[in-house]
């Protein structure tokens, strides 16, 4: 096994990439990744593990997961929202049973109403399906919401948004799925009214290169279960320093255009100044500390082309109000922390 394979394809050009089947244009491109976030995500791959990331709202966990389908060149991601009522199945497929006992009872589709006519593939059981090749699973793809394969094996990536949304029993329920990659539809073993047959499921033993690589993220809301733990590789992203968070704030106004296309830009004293206010503000006592989503809507805020002479930063900070405090507490003190950075000149 290696333990090197995204590292090594730090430097490939970013790819296009489609979230459940949809194209995505802005989604991880320009992600800052720093050498301990590569690290783990070296022994996820090389482990064949979910990555698991923690972190403070806004820190960049979700995009990490479309980072890295970018800079390793796979095309489709799966992603799967996680809420309070999901159970582990849903990860895997949906059955329509209300929607086919109605059907049944109306008579329509030829008072057939096949249970395959009623079964959906989510995000985790489509990744399983991408890593087979078609005829392995032909028997799970029929049916009028049959899932449409990419033709070919391929490696995908999961995204498991904010996991501990969920009750206990969700991750518990995963632990045999995760390490073996395979599910089986046991509302397939039983057709049409007929005899019990055994459940149809996906074939085992996925190779290493086609193996999902799966992004679970968490806001650690509650303790996650220690046996779903073990079976995770663990990172947490930090609030970046400040030369990280530089590099965030110009790949951030890289994507953000006007209208017309013209590109933001923000000289590098005021970058810093914003910077310095950011960590001063974050410093205080607060109902919600702005993360770095809201740090670059702040750089937009005070940014501007770079055809145009805009007035003296001071009297643009105001300006950021709306993105870095969004709690009424919050604001006062960042109004405050305003007149008290102007006073003394930053």
């Amino acid at each position: 096994m290696w333990f090197n394979s995204f590292s090594q394809a730090a430097s490939a050009p970013e790819s296009e990439i489609r979230e459940n089947g949809r194209p995505v244009r802005d989604k991880g491109r320009g992600y800052i990744f720093t050498e301990a976030l590569v690290a783990a995500i070296d022994v996820a791959i090389g482990l064949g593990r979910p990555l698991l990331v923690s972190g403070e709202p806004g820190c960049g966990k979700t995009e990490l997961g479309y980072a890295i389908a970018r800079r390793l060149g796979i095309p489709r991601v799966h992603f799967f929202s996680t809420k309070s009522n999901s159970e582990a199945r849903d990860l895997f497929y949906t059955y329509d049973a209300i929607g086919r006992f109605r059907d049944a009872q109306a008579g329509r589709a030829g008072g057939q109403a096949d249970v395959a006519d009623y079964i959906e593939f989510e995000a985790l059981g489509e990744a399983i399906l991408d890593a087979h090749a078609p005829h392995e699973v032909a028997h799970l793809l029929e049916g009028r919401r049959a899932y449409t394969h990419p033709g070919m094996p391929t490696r995908s990536v999961v995204i498991i948004d904010e996991v501990d949304k969920a009750s206990r029993d969700f991750p518990n329920d995963l632990l045999r799925e995760i390490e073996d990659l395979a599910f089986r539809v046991p509302e397939l073993g039983r057709r049409d009214g007929g005899p019990a047959a055994a459940a149809p499921e996906t074939p085992g033993g996925i190779p290493p290169q086609r193996r999902p690589i799966i992004v679970i993220t968490s806001n650690e809301e509650r303790q996650l279960p220690d046996a779903f733990l073990r079976r995770c590789v663990f990172h947490e992203i930090a609030f970046p320093e400040a030369g990280v968070l530089r590099r965030i704030i110009a790949s951030g106004l890289e994507k953000r255009l006007l209208g017309g296309g013209a590109p933001l830009t923000l000289p590098d004293e005021e970058r810093d100044a914003l910077i310095a206010l950011l960590q001063d503000f974050r410093g205080l006592r607060l109902d919600k500390k702005p993360g770095i989503s809201e740090m670059i809507d702040a750089a937009a805020l005070v940014a501007y082309p770079r055809d145009q002479h805009p007035p003296p930063l001071d009297t643009r900070l105001g300006a950021t109000t709306a993105a870095l405090a969004k709690l009424k507490n919050d604001r006062a003190e960042f109004g405050a922390l305003i007149e008290r950075w102007v006073r003394q000149g930053g």
